[in-house]
Order: C-alpha cells, then structure tokens, then sequence
C-alpha cells in the first residue's frame, strides 16, 4: 500500500513505553469503541502498534473475560447451535491449512480454545491436542458435549511443565495485556523448533467499517508488520505467512528459533495511519468485497437455520465416539 502525507493527530498523554520498540511517543486514533463508548487508542509513533491508551489490568481481564465477554462480544454466554457449526467448520479449514507444515509433529495446546472446535479437529487428526479456555460457558460445552481436553484456565495462571510441539493462539493475542510476555511464553511451552500458529484481525485490512475498528476486549490492533516484528523480538521467525495483506484476518505460522532478532519496519506508522483512513463508511459498503462477503454469510446463516440440529448431532456423534487416533495407538 502507497503511504501517504498525514495530518497529524493529537498526542496522548501515554508515557509507559510501547511494549514493541519501547518509545513513548504516541498519537490518538479514536476516542470511541464501535458502539460510541469512550476507548482512547492510541497508535506509537515508532513502530505503528495501536493498542488502548489505558492497557488493563490482569484482575480486570479475569473478570471481563470470565463473565462479560461471551455475553458482551458475541451475545450469548452458553455457544448456539449455530456458532458451534461455524466454528466446527472454521476448524477444519485450519487442520487442513496446517496440515502440510505440521507434519511429524505430535502434540499440540491451544490457548484460548473456545468451543474446543480446533483442538478435537487436530485430536480427530491424531495429535494428542488439548487447550485452555477462561469463558466457562464455552469451556463446559468443549468438555462435555465435544468431549475436547479443554481446561478452565486464565492464560497469565498456565503452568510451564510441559512442552508442546505446536502452539495454537486464534483471535487471542489481540485479547492479552502483555503481548510480549505472552508469546515468550509461548515459546516455553514449544518444544525447539517447535511452532505457533497465531492469527489475529487485520487493521490494515478493512475488517470493519469507519467508527467500528476498536472494542475494550481488542487491547492491541495489528498489522503484518507489527505482528511479524513482535514475533522476532520473542525470538520466532516468521516460517510461513498464511494470509494476504488484504485479508481480514492475519494468519502466520511462527518457528522457534535462537537467531532471531527484532528490526523495526520504518513505514509501519504511516501505512498504518493510511490503511484507517483509507475508507469512509459509504466506499466501505460499496466495495466488491464486502458485498459479496455479505452475501455468503447470508447465504451461510440461511443455510444453517434449515439445518442446523440435525448437522449439530452429527458432528456430536463424531466428537462422542471412541477415538482410534494414530497417538492412541501408540500409547
């Protein structure tokens, strides 16, 4: 994307140092979340990671995520019928991409497991595959209805007594107050040479509308380069990029590596700053893109409605039945 001349924007008051290039020099993108309540982002000046102005606390992440976000963010606190195909589905598709870069690997965690669709699509696959999940509506389903090893556990509480050799985190690192910290304890719990799978929404992608890119539970926004220079300042390399630039939604499979060192992208703050206001909310609406997304997810909505119990209990037939996998079989 060409970057280009930039009006500036009001300097925050923010003076904790950028948790990516460790600056203090930040401007203010909005003062609203997408639902006009007052949420202060801010953007570094440096390196272009947008994140809250006020990052919170870990007592104020436990209470929100364990219960208020299920309710807040998705409009519900037990998952649908509906959500649990979509997610059924969306689970596939990612054993099925990672399916060539995973091979000969056996163990796998995820942190923020949700429904459990991720980790009993790769258990089904022959892992042995097990995660975490604060939402105790969500986490209860994973466990009894899914029957996927899925534990309730805050993310800042995991223990590191065990290594894996891969390392899921799907829509979560936008979630977590210490990004940083969070993917050097990734790291931990990798095996050498083991890999993370991360994806995250794409703030340089048009994901959402003008005026509803920022929500309290998103504590930092990313772009593909801030995402990658985070992820060599906690000692990953960047071994496969699963996404285009212009997709909603960043997908990148990380290695753990020893040689790994961060370089900060120069033209990450003005491409940023021109990816946000590249839009209003009428050419938004009006692009190829959108619409036809709009379409499919109707299409996709409609569809589910005719269908929905009789595609749930199939897929919960298929979760409940004994298991052969190829690591059952080898224990």
């Amino acid at each position: 994307m060409k970057c280009q001349h930039l009006t500036p924007l009001p300097r925050s008051e923010r003076r904790a140092p950028c948790v990516l290039c460790e600056q203090t020099n930040y401007e203010i993108l909005s003062q609203h979340d997408r639902n006009a309540q007052p949420l202060p982002t801010v953007i570094c000046m440096h390196c272009g990671l947008v994140s809250h102005e006020s990052i919170p606390s870990d007592d104020e992440l436990a209470e929100y995520y364990s219960k208020e976000y299920r309710q807040d963010y998705h409009g519900e606190f037990q998952p649908s019928g509906r959500r649990v195909l979509r997610e059924w589905k969306r689970g596939g598709e990612l054993a099925t991409r990672l399916s060539t870069h995973t091979h000969g690997y056996h163990t796998l965690f995820e942190i923020g497991a949700g429904i459990g669709c991720n980790v009993k699509h790769f258990e089904l696959a022959g892992l042995e595959a097990s995660g975490i999940e604060p939402g105790c509506g969500f986490q209860q389903y994973a466990q009894s209805q899914l029957q996927a090893n899925i534990s309730d556990q805050f993310f800042q509480d995991l223990s590191l007594d065990r290594q894996y050799d891969i390392v899921l985190m799907v829509h979560v690192l936008e979630h977590l107050n210490e990004p940083v910290k969070a993917l050097q304890t990734i790291r931990k719990l990798l095996n050498p040479g083991g890999l993370a799978y991360i994806e995250v929404p794409n703030l340089e992608a048009p994901h959402s509308r003008p005026g509803r890119l920022f929500h309290f539970a998103h504590i930092y926004n990313f772009t593909g380069s801030t995402l990658a220079m985070l992820a060599r300042k906690c000692g990953f390399r960047v071994k496969h990029a699963l996404s285009r630039s212009s997709d909603k939604n960043l997908m990148i499979l990380l290695e753990r590596t020893d040689h790994e060192t961060l370089t900060l992208d120069q033209s990450s703050y003005q491409c940023v700053r021109t990816a946000i206001n590249r839009y209003n909310n009428l050419t938004y609406h009006v692009r190829w893109e959108y619409v036809k997304d709009r379409c499919r997810t109707l299409y996709r909505q409609h569809s589910a409605r005719l269908a929905t119990n009789y595609r749930l209990s199939r897929i919960l037939q298929r979760c409940q039945k004994p298991q052969q996998t190829a690591f059952h079989k080898a224990a």
